[in-house]
């Protein structure tokens, strides 16, 4: 079962870039921090969805990496 994330300023999280310092919260705009001292701004929500995303593909692997049906491989026809 997928959590909510309830962000608190001081706290360090993961997304697809890496780990990150919730820096500031206003609001749904949150300021974040990479080790490197890039610093962004985003909201709540999208980085709340991203977590999910990435706890639903740990829970449920084969689930997220199934082929799109317009991805699929054509065969290819020899005459």
């Amino acid at each position: 079962m997928v959590k909510e994330t309830n962000f608190e300023i001081g706290q360090t999280y993961t997304n697809r870039k890496g780990t990150y310092k919730v820096v500031a919260i206003d609001g749904n705009v949150m300021h974040i921090s990479w080790k490197d001292g890039q610093e962004v701004a985003t909201t709540v929500t999208l980085q709340s969805r991203i977590l999910k995303h990435i706890q639903l593909e740990l829970e449920e692997p084969t689930v997220t990496k199934a082929v799109s049906p317009r991805k699929r491989a054509s065969a290819a026809v020899s005459i």
